[in-house]
């Protein structure tokens, strides 16, 4: 399993690749919903639901915004099959209102999945926050 640094940039790679095969713009980054995602990811090894707090709000002037959520030992191109076959995953995925996307991902702990692990320490998988934004009109 890649770095999650790689990993998250694999996911992005993976969802504009989507996009683009059905006609919509890619997914720019954002630094700031990048942020956001990392924190909710590290919030997933060990939780039993996925976090239903508020979106941020704080990375421009967007009105729109989405998250899809991942917690597996499954390959990014694996993850984004999985969200695309998800009626409740795949409209996050190619709606054409979304400009923006931060990923974030924290391997999980081999030894201990419900928790992130450290720096060097095998992992069992990634858990994963894509925050998405955009302009409701």
């Amino acid at each position: 399993m890649p770095p999650p640094h790689e990993f998250e940039q694999e996911l992005l790679d993976q969802i504009n690749a989507m996009r683009l095969g059905q006609g919509r713009a890619r997914l720019e980054p954002n630094d700031c919903l990048q942020v956001h995602a990392r924190e909710r990811a590290g919030r997933l090894p060990g939780a039993d639901d996925a976090p239903t707090d508020e979106l941020p709000a704080d990375c421009g002037d967007f009105d729109y915004a989405g998250e899809n959520v991942s917690r597996s030992d499954q390959t990014a191109a694996e993850v984004v099959d999985t969200w695309a076959a998800d009626e409740l995953q795949l409209p996050n995925l190619v709606d054409p209102r979304f400009l923006d996307a931060g990923v974030g991902c924290v391997g999980v702990a081999f030894d201990d999945t419900d928790r992130v692990a450290q720096p060097g320490e095998d992992v069992a998988g990634m858990a994963c926050s894509v925050i998405f934004q955009g302009y409701a009109q």
